[in-house]
């Protein structure tokens, strides 16, 4: 019996998410110069003609598996986010780096690749509304420091990432404590009432 709409469009989309898997693994673990689309067809055991039937290019493959991470580390900023709403989020993000490793371990190395440093910049400006939501929440809360606490923010989230992407992952109980100690941190410094 043929398949329906419904089936080719559920492999389909289950064949994608196994290219990008497997491109983000062998990106992470190789870097995005040093893989190959060859070798990414081999991972995924599927044909190259295949893997080009899904994705242009190897960067159109890299922009669509960092436009999804992206996409699954913004979901939750809105206009009507509340601090408390941030922070809860600022939480999750926590678990959510340590659960896509690859993932941040492939962003982090890129960030600092020139050649490819224009593919974030495209990214960032298409996900460029939640990063105004965070800039006006800050803004209502911290006024004229609302650029300082972001920033502050930012190296904090970096840092937190970089050590547990690159970290030794057989001590667990070290990252623990980071993630406790950067949570409570972040909790005594931007849980207050609105004082702008």
């Amino acid at each position: 019996m043929p398949r329906t709409k419904e089936q080719n469009m559920a492999i389909r989309t289950e064949k994608k998410q196994l290219i990008m898997d497997s491109a983000l693994q062998l990106f992470a673990e190789n870097g995005f110069e040093h893989t190959s689309i060859d070798s990414i067809a081999r991972h995924a055991s599927i044909s190259k003609g295949l893997l080009y039937s899904y994705f242009k290019s190897k960067d159109d493959l890299l922009c669509q598996i960092l436009a999804s991470g992206m996409q699954v580390f913004t979901n939750n900023i809105h206009a009507e986010m509340t601090m408390e709403g941030f922070i809860a989020g600022i939480e999750k993000s926590f678990d959510h780096i340590m659960e896509n490793r690859n993932f941040f371990k492939l962003y982090t190395i890129i960030s600092v690749q020139p050649k490819v440093t224009q593919n974030l910049g495209n990214l960032v400006n298409e996900h460029g509304g939640s990063h105004n939501h965070i800039a006006s929440l800050f803004q209502k809360y911290f006024g004229e420091r609302a650029a300082q606490e972001l920033l502050l923010l930012s190296v904090i989230m970096k840092g937190y990432s970089i050590i547990s992407t690159f970290g030794d992952q057989q001590n667990v109980a070290s990252f623990d404590i980071l993630k406790k100690t950067v949570v409570d941190f972040v909790k005594e410094r931007y849980n207050f009432k609105k004082t702008v």
